[in-house]
């Protein structure tokens, strides 16, 4: 029996600035050093 696709949905939950209010840039990255690399470890070029 196949399922019925029900469409996403955009929720509304307040604005940007409220939802990302307190974030912060913690110590470690994972993008483009291997998990786990400490922000102290950085190079920049």
């Amino acid at each position: 029996m196949m399922k019925t696709y029900t469409a996403p949905q955009l929720k509304f939950e307040g604005k940007l600035e409220a939802l990302t209010h307190g974030q912060s840039s913690g110590t470690r990255i994972d993008a483009a050093f291997g998990a786990g690399t400490l922000v102290s470890e950085l190079t920049f070029s």
